[in-house]
């Protein structure tokens, strides 16, 4: 399992196995990773669908494991998901996303997160920039992406959700 790591704050790459523990529950996940059962899971855009998409993505893009999901671990506690939704493009861009677990929020897990998930990025040569969306009165989530670095780049609307706004950090 690839493993990123700052401090007390562990990203773990997820694998076909912890899916379908994941699938089962947070406290069948836990188990699995060696942790102990999260208070709550999953966390928020994180559902059956979105593990069915991971999948897929994962086979699709076998020889490039670490641009799928990831599990936030902090102070050795199950705490929420992030990754990519793939590979870079051709213009050089991944795209990153998270989600902490409601009692874990507000206390920088996602920024934490997030950096770590822009770092891992930009150590591969191929990426020229990292990209993140969110709606509008996602706060705290424009808030992640500010103290990362990223700059809003786009306002678009999507069929689904409405308007979204598309936010970009640079390779330094």
């Amino acid at each position: 399992m690839l493993v990123e790591r700052d401090g007390d704050l562990t990203l773990l790459a997820a694998t076909l196995d912890s899916l379908d523990a994941e699938d089962i529950g947070g406290e069948a996940l836990a188990d699995l990773l060696g942790l102990p059962a999260p208070p709550v899971w999953p966390p928020e855009h994180n559902d059956h669908d979105t593990r069915t998409w991971t999948r897929e993505m994962m086979a699709k893009h076998p020889d490039e494991p670490g641009y799928s999901f990831w599990y936030i671990v902090a102070d050795g506690e199950l705490a929420g998901i992030g990754g990519y939704k793939g590979p870079p493009d051709a213009e050089g861009v991944v795209e990153i996303g998270y989600s902490v677990i409601e009692p874990l929020q507000r206390r920088g897990l996602a920024t934490r997160a997030a950096r770590l998930l822009v770092q891992r990025a930009f150590a591969d040569p191929r990426v020229n920039a990292v990209a993140a969306e969110t709606l509008p009165p996602l706060i705290a989530s424009q808030t992640v992406l500010l103290r990362c670095g990223f700059a809003l780049a786009e306002r678009k609307v999507d069929p689904e959700e409405g308007e979204v706004w598309r936010y970009l950090v640079a390779r330094p």
